[in-house]
């Protein structure tokens, strides 16, 4: 169905207009404009909207929708430069550290997403892989890396003016979302000759963040649960045969987080005790494990496996140097008056079990045990003679970790505000939102809790945490009773939308956070965009607005992946 070609002077801002004044004929009547559409969108029978027309248009080139079109043409745009440094930036786990800056702070999220970028630059733009060991090595190009340590040996050792990484650790963080059984394999020989060559396999990302290594991002997870190598095993393996800590204190954290799972202890631990290393694990405990606040790294472990109630991994702790009397880092309770208050029966008499000593309950403590248990008996007995208990955030949120409606139920029939925070402002209700409690949110808004509570840590409402988190079920049941404006953009509720700005037009353009109006805040389907940055458009929104990056609202869509979105915005901005 193509009858036409790009030429190096075409642009997509020139295709914008075209396709706009096919959309003026086509509405106008024009008979050629039609059966022109036509012939690439046989028998439609309704009147087209721009999006379709693009889609037309898009077609007539050879392309198969209007996205991948301009996504040529944007990639075209690009100087060698540009897609180099955009080829570095989205093609590994970033753990939040902005390359930019090199320090942690409110970057992008980690995701299969970012992987996408990175390789669609490389399927147009092949040669780029030769540019620099690093852009080879982000590729996976065997034989291009090959080359460079061929020419250059100490290029294994080199760090990049872009993030300041080695070529090893751009391998082991990389996530690109094709290739399988057949690039891990091929990471693997890439890391041999990068290791062969002196690349130092503990080399962190920099002196602010040595504890990064490559055998950190082979493991993976973490806060964002980021997605582990494809051959993780193998590549560890690799690394620690050639010289590696297997005492990797950010690994073990970052893996603390996830499933109630042992097979990284075991294989890390495995490797320490062929050292004769074991020691690192009982002894004092690193930084990214607790530091000098904790007795040793076993120790700060079994208060995350604890309180996340893994009790498989309790139970190795315990058999590996762990106490069942050590103190949780955080809380600073004893591990069995975590588990107590956290409403961990069956993780409490492990403990017990293991000869945790029975912790002494004040009077505040047993009401926060009893929200956690479910024991409505004792919370009206100890609110009868406790009045105070009831203006406490701990009970509640302790209830609603523990999935305790009749708890939650409870405490409200006390007398408990169902707006209840901590000191953060972080509400009963994000707290629900935080621990997937569809039934308890419920309940809360029942009893008249505020649906949009602004925390004062994060800046946001409970919608948008939940968006925010993946909750997908309670974001779907908040935005029904939500009317905060950038939660409801990012979960994408169009007619939710339409129904606020038709109350207040200046919703549009309003700034819910300093410097981002809500055409920054679209969500991340990309149909749903497309729909809310159309809708936001009618009602006026500023497509030509600076967030304090300098970038554009379609600017900041297409970094994020959202091009159709980022089309329709730049569209409106040369009206």
């Amino acid at each position: 169905m193509s009858s036409r070609t790009l030429s190096p002077r075409t642009t997509a801002d020139a295709l914008r207009r075209e396709a706009k004044r096919w959309l003026k004929a086509l509405q106008a009547g024009d008979a050629d404009a039609a059966a022109r559409f036509l012939s690439q969108f046989p028998g439609h029978a309704t009147a087209p909207k721009l999006r379709e027309v693009q889609h037309a248009l898009a077609r007539e080139h050879g392309y198969p929708t209007w996205a991948a079109l301009t996504r040529e043409l944007a990639d075209r745009a690009r100087t060698q430069e540009d897609r180099i440094r955009l080829l570095l930036e989205k093609s590994v786990n970033r753990y939040g550290t902005d390359p930019a800056t090199r320090t942690w702070g409110d970057y992008e999220q980690d995701g299969a997403g970012r992987g996408a970028v990175a390789a669609r630059l490389l399927a147009r733009y092949p040669e780029i892989t030769k540019s620099s060991i690093h852009t080879a090595v982000a590729a996976h190009d065997l034989d291009a890396v090959r080359d460079f340590l061929k020419k250059d040996a100490r290029l294994a050792q080199d760090r990049s003016d872009f993030d300041g990484w080695t070529p090893l650790i751009r391998l082991a963080y990389a996530r690109l979302p094709a290739g399988g059984a057949d690039r891990g394999a091929t990471a693997l020989a890439i890391a041999t000759l990068l290791l062969d060559a002196g690349a130092d396999p503990d080399a962190g990302w920099s002196d602010q963040s040595p504890e990064f290594t490559p055998l950190v991002g082979v493991i993976g997870e973490g806060e964002g649960g980021q997605a582990p190598h494809p051959q993780a095993e193998a590549f560890a393996r690799l690394l620690i045969d050639r010289g590696a800590n297997p005492f990797a204190a950010q690994a073990l954290y970052n893996t603390s987080l996830g499933e109630d799972s042992t097979a990284w202890l075991d294989f890390l631990w495995a490797e320490s005790a062929s050292r004769g290393e074991t020691g690192k694990w009982t002894g004092p405990a690193p930084n990214a494990l607790g530091g000098d606040k904790a007795r040793s790294a076993v120790a700060y472990l079994l208060g995350n496996a604890v309180a996340n109630d893994h009790p498989r991994r309790t139970e190795w702790l315990l058999a590996h140097g762990a106490d069942a009397n050590d103190i949780n880092h955080y809380s600073r309770h004893p591990v069995l008056k975590h588990a107590i208050l956290g409403g961990h029966m069956a993780m409490a008499d492990l403990l017990r079990r293991h000869g945790a000593r029975e912790p002494e309950l004040s009077g505040g403590e047993r009401f926060v045990a009893a929200a956690a248990a479910g024991d409505t008996a004792t919370l009206r007995h100890l609110a009868a003679a406790h009045p105070a208990f009831l203006h406490r955030m701990a009970p509640m949120r302790a209830a609603i970790r523990a999935r305790r409606v009749d708890a939650v139920r409870t405490l409200l029939d006390l007398g408990m505000s169902p707006d209840i925070a901590d000191d953060h402002d972080h509400s009963a209700l994000h707290a629900a939102t935080h621990a997937g409690a569809l039934d308890i949110a419920r309940l809360l808004i029942e009893r008249g809790a505020e649906v949009d509570p602004f925390d004062r840590r994060y800046g946001g409402t409970p919608l948008t945490h939940a968006v925010y988190i993946g909750q997908q079920a309670m974001a779907e049941f908040l935005a029904g009773h939500s009317r905060n404006f950038r939660g409801l953009c990012f979960a994408g509720k169009v007619e939710r939308l339409r129904t606020l700005l038709t109350e207040e037009p200046d919703r549009a353009n309003r700034q819910d956070r300093p410097g981002e109006p809500a055409l920054f805040c679209l969500p991340e389907n990309e149909e749903a965009a497309v729909e809310v940055a159309e809708l936001l458009l009618s009602f006026g929104a500023d497509p030509a607005f600076r967030n304090p990056l300098g970038q554009t609202p379609a600017e900041a869509a297409r970094r994020r992946g959202l091009d159709d979105a980022a089309d329709v915005i730049e569209m409106a901005a040369g009206e």
